[in-house]
């Protein structure tokens, strides 16, 4: 089973349906259910993303999201932060070491494609890389681009591809 971490694209894409992109949001939602993916949801990031609010129509949305089957809440990651929060996803000493200065030194040298991502995004990708995920999907390009320098310059284990792209892969498969 191939274990995926959800930015907030894919998850705003999986709870509008209006969005473009809701046909392949849906389609990875049956692929969970029927155990075939797990889909993960950083936390801290769809929280900053949230920009620190429980409530609201997209936060419900999100724990919506969080309960349909083959749907986790990955654990958080050990910062303090505007996010961080007391619960038994807080685990202590859970980060990645040296992952705040490499993402700081992409982050100072960018140069695209896309545009640069924002320190919430930060929290995607650490959590992605901390709980040893599969694949990051996101239609962020400038997410991808710094997960694609986090590995070729860094060496994190970090694959990130398009939701889309995934989805479409994946019937090609079929």
């Amino acid at each position: 089973m191939k274990r995926l971490t959800l930015d907030m694209t894919a998850i705003r894409d999986a709870s509008y349906d209006d969005r473009e992109r809701h046909g392949d949001a849906l389609r990875l939602l049956e692929l969970a259910e029927c155990g075939e993916v797990e889909l993960g949801v950083p936390l801290q990031g769809s929280l900053a993303d949230l920009r620190g609010q429980f409530g609201g129509e997209l936060a419900e949305r999100v724990q919506g999201l969080l309960a349909r089957a083959g749907v986790v809440g990955l654990p958080q990651v050990a910062r303090l932060s505007a996010v961080t929060f007391p619960a038994d996803t807080l685990l202590p000493g859970a980060h990645v070491d040296g992952f705040q200065e490499a993402w700081d030194t992409v982050a100072a040298d960018w140069n695209g494609p896309g545009k640069r991502p924002g320190d919430f995004d930060r929290w995607y990708v650490e959590t992605h890389v901390l709980r040893a995920r599969d694949v990051l999907l996101t239609d962020d390009e400038g997410v991808r681009t710094m997960c694609d320098r986090l590995r070729s310059e860094h060496g994190f284990p970090v694959d990130a591809e398009s939701m889309c792209s995934y989805v479409a892969r994946r019937r090609d498969k079929e």
